[in-house]
């Protein structure tokens, strides 16, 4: 059986999610309720995180898309509850590791090294005892040497949350489970924007995107949980 890569399990997976979503706002019904694959699958939720094989993932925090030419609608939002969640991982002796998008092309509009807008945002920066890697296309897997640094780390479950829960966040997780990471998404530490329509069908809102890039990575590929869930589980070493 051939298996589809991260990318288009991700664009298949957010596909079907969005049609539900779009379905259930067109009709003004609520969609008959179905189980994930996770529950089918009998995947239980964690209840006790291991803070030396737990690193929580950070991804993309950065100023262009707070004040650059990307604005998140709830990204101030996403970065308090992000903020909340690196206080408890410092406190929890977890490792941190801060993931920035740099661009390499030529005259790239977005994410120009060096820029304000590619720098990350005051309340989420690295210490010197966290982990800093650059990335220029996709999520924090793609094309760097995350997964080899973390398992020199012996760490084996991620906790990730950042911009954007489409694509960056989405690849990130997906790629993360690909490689046997066990994976728990900070749903209110992420946000996303609003996309143009494609193929003729009708432009999707940054909330109904929220949704069913959300729904998407519940469905298998992640558990997702509030900030507020997460901060409270058990930590052990």
């Amino acid at each position: 059986m051939k298996i589809m890569s991260s990318a288009k399990l991700g664009a298949v997976t957010v596909g079907l999610a969005l049609a539900l979503v779009s379905l259930e706002a067109r009709s003004g019904t609520s969609a008959r309720q179905t189980t994930t694959l996770r529950t089918l699958y009998g995947l239980t939720r964690t209840s006790e995180l291991r803070a030396a094989h737990t690193a929580v993932v950070l991804v993309d925090f950065q100023n262009e898309f707070v004040q650059g030419r990307l604005p998140l609608p709830e990204a101030r939002a996403a970065i308090d509850r992000a903020a909340e969640l690196v206080r408890w991982a410092r406190r929890s002796e977890m490792l941190l590791v801060f993931v920035q998008n740099v661009a390499i092309r030529p005259a790239s509009p977005l994410f120009v090294a060096g820029s304000e807008s590619t720098a990350f945002v005051p309340e989420l920066r690295p210490g010197d005892a966290d982990l800093v890697l650059q990335k220029s296309i996709l999520g924090a897997f793609s094309r760097t040497n995350l997964d080899r640094a973390l398992r020199a780390r012996e760490i084996d479950t991620l906790i990730v949350a950042g911009f954007m829960t489409h694509l960056a966040v989405l690849s990130t997780a997906s790629d993360a489970t690909l490689l046997d990471y066990h994976v728990l998404v900070a749903a209110d530490a992420t946000a996303t924007r609003a996309l143009p329509g494609a193929g003729g069908e009708e432009g999707v809102d940054s909330r109904l995107m929220q949704r069913a890039a959300l729904a998407a990575m519940a469905d298998r590929i992640a558990e997702v949980r509030r900030v507020s869930e997460i901060v409270t589980l058990k930590v052990s070493r």
